[in-house]
């Protein structure tokens, strides 16, 4: 087939299946009540959607350190006229289009037509990244625009510099659209130190860097502008602050010891891959574990053959003439500094752990491409031996930063992995690619296209079985009968109580005891409480009940 051709039906067709999927799980959480026991955290946006918008109620102090970019999307919904929580499920499902797209793209800088799709369909089939799909969540929303930032930056390298000025403005919107994105920039710069010479790196693009930099900087001051207008604190502050004052092995929550279990994601993988079907996702790990021992024994067999070869050479560090092992020397270091990275993640602030993996992880290209030119004896490694290693680097920094930051993060949910998806399918796509590449005929296609049916079938059961939750239908019920009621109200869910009623409700701080409960209403001059389960006040009495919903008035 005509390349061109055959790169137009690639793109047409994994198009087609992003839009397909994207569509099906936006109609299906749109025509849906979703917003009940899951999702809490959307009424904040919701919220933070309606200040951007310009209506004016105090229920802001829930949203003060909230990521603007999502919410700001969904306010411009608002202003024409759909205030509803289906703009902000339309706004954060379009994402996912967009980073299925994405990922087909960064994945073709690595790999051809077929395991580029591959890896892009095994990425909008998996079952946690279809499970946060258009429910106004922002994981999902951030991983789309973090994967175009480090197509745009990888591009900036090898085809065109002038993408430095598209990669750094999407990186500003990756942070702004999470804050947990600013990693990406850090994945970013390993890629920039892996590729060649550092000196002649920022000597080649140090132009275009500033400039791409220069625009990122002009990106983020609307959202400056907006915290400084609206005196609103630095979210990101004070949530790296609290993340890495919880980046420890035990602390006590709730009166419980809670131990950090730094494999909960490693161990949950199964789960992420294909939620109850355990039978495809430990497939899919089971060809890539294959593969990754084939690349080991690869690895092992390169490196000893070169050892033999180059042990009695010189190489070179900068300036300076050293022997060709201690690059081997290096290189173990390397590989020690990974793994420490992650079995430190709890004794310290994650920050460190970081910065242990991006060190390990650069020191472990520099020292492969020391050898790798002592072995071949070429003056351009990239272009000649190994193009891909710096691309490698960065895709297993990506996923490996991640996995250390929310491994060191004392809370712990599947939902987090969203992040590491785009890694951990860029990994699993190379090790299937090795193993299967091994096979001269075209019974090596049939793995991948069996397991891309098997994914589709996981898929599809959980956009057709997407059910209605009891809860915000009682929700609303609970506001219109209080609307127009004059009183403070207070709610053990007041964050959805503020979104449906658009005036401040407050939340108490003594939900589990009824008797500091009835004192802290009493204490706020609550007229009203809104309830999801019951509790018995001594000065409050049950007025309407709307199933999972109480409301109880001050006698």
């Amino acid at each position: 087939m005509d390349k061109k051709l055959e790169n137009r039906l690639a793109i047409l067709a994994i198009g087609i299946v992003a839009l397909v999927i994207t569509s099906a799980i936006i109609y299906q959480n749109s025509t849906h009540h979703i917003l009940g026991n899951q999702y809490q955290d959307v009424f904040y946006y919701l919220i933070e959607a309606l200040k951007m918008s310009g209506v004016e109620i105090d229920g802001y102090r829930f949203v003060g350190y909230l990521p603007p970019f999502i919410p700001f999307l969904t306010s411009i919904l608002f202003r024409l006229g759909f205030v509803s929580s289906t703009s902000i499920i339309i706004t954060s499902g379009i994402f996912f289009f967009i980073g299925i797209m994405g990922m087909f793209y960064l994945l073709r800088l690595r790999f051809n037509n077929f395991y580029s799709f591959f890896g892009a369909f095994l990425y909008a089939t998996m079952f946690i990244n279809i499970r946060w799909v258009a429910n106004g969540t922002l994981d999902i929303a951030f991983v789309a625009v973090m994967v175009w930032a480090l197509y745009f930056f990888i591009q900036a390298m090898e085809k065109n510099q002038k993408y430095f000025y598209i990669a750094f403005p999407l990186a500003v919107l990756c942070f702004f659209t999470k804050y947990v994105g600013a990693i990406s920039v850090g994945v970013m710069v390993l890629y920039f130190m892996s590729r060649t010479n550092i000196a002649s790196n920022i000597k080649k693009y140090y132009r275009n860097l500033l400039g791409g930099v220069l625009a990122g900087i002009l990106t983020s001051v609307p959202f400056f502008a907006y915290f400084m207008i609206n005196e609103i604190p630095l979210g990101f502050i004070n949530q790296a602050a609290s993340v890495s004052s919880q980046s420890s092995r035990v602390i006590t929550y709730a009166g419980r010891v809670v131990h950090n279990d730094l494999f909960f994601y490693i161990n949950s993988i199964t789960y992420n891959i294909s939620s109850g079907q355990a039978f495809i996702g430990n497939l899919i790990l089971i060809v890539a574990i294959i593969g990754v021992i084939l690349i080991t024994y690869m690895f092992l067999k390169t490196f000893r053959d070169s050892y033999m070869k180059i042990r009695d050479m010189d190489s070179s560090i900068y300036k300076w003439t050293v022997p060709s092992k201690l690059m081997f020397v290096l290189l173990a270091i390397s590989i020690v500094m990974v793994f420490a990275s992650f079995f430190t993640a709890s004794k310290f602030s994650f920050f460190y752990s970081e910065l242990i993996l991006f060190a390990g992880m650069y020191l472990l290209a520099y020292s492969l491409t020391k050898i790798i030119i002592n072995f071949e004896g070429v003056d351009n490694i990239w272009l000649s031996t190994y193009p891909y290693l710096a691309i490698n680097i960065a895709m297993a920094g990506l996923f490996l930063a991640y996995l250390i930051f929310f491994s060191a993060h004392i809370t712990k949910t599947n939902r987090y992995f969203t992040s590491m998806a785009p890694g951990f399918v860029f990994l699993v796509v190379f090790a299937v690619e090795i193993l299967l590449n091994r096979f001269k005929s075209k019974v090596k296609y049939v793995v991948p296209i069996v397991i891309m049916l098997l994914m589709l079938s996981i898929c599809w059961t959980f956009v057709i079985h997407i059910e209605d939750d009891p809860v915000p239908v009682c929700e609303q019920n609970a506001a219109n009968w209080l609307d127009g009621k004059e009183g403070i109200v207070f709610s053990n869910r007041g964050y959805a109580q503020t979104w449906y009623l658009q005036k401040n409700v407050f939340i108490p701080g003594n939900i589990g005891n009824a008797t500091l409960l009835n004192k802290e209403l009493l204490n706020g001059n609550a007229t009203y409480y809104v309830s999801s389960g019951g509790t018995n006040l001594t000065d409050y009495s049950l007025v309407q009940e709307f199933e999972a919903i109480k409301i109880y008035e001050r006698n």
